[in-house]
C-alpha cells in the first residue's frame, strides 16, 4: 500500500463521500446560524482551499511513489 492509496477518491465508496459532504454542509450551516453570511463564505472558501491542497498533495505523493519505484527498480 503506497502513501496515496489512503486518500484516493476513486477507491472510496459513494456513501463515505456523501457522509463527508453532509458533515461539511452541516458545519457551514452552524457557522451561518452563529455568525453572518460573510463569515460562512470565508469558512466555505477555507474548506475549498483545504480540499484542493489535499488533492494536490495526494497527486504529488503518487508521483513521488512512481518516481521512487522507477528509480529503485533500475538498481
Amino acid at each position: 500500500m503506497d502513501s496515496a492509496s489512503a486518500a484516493n477518491a476513486s477507491a472510496r465508496p459513494w456513501i463515505v463521500v456523501a457522509a463527508k459532504a453532509i458533515v461539511v454542509l452541516q458545519s457551514l450551516g452552524i457557522v451561518f446560524m452563529l455568525t453572518s453570511a460573510w463569515v460562512t463564505a470565508v469558512v466555505a472558501v477555507g474548506f475549498i482551499v483545504v480540499f484542493i491542497a489535499i488533492r494536490a498533495l495526494s497527486r504529488a505523493s503518487r508521483q513521488v511513489d512512481r518516481i521512487f519505484e522507477e528509480e529503485l527498480g533500475r538498481q
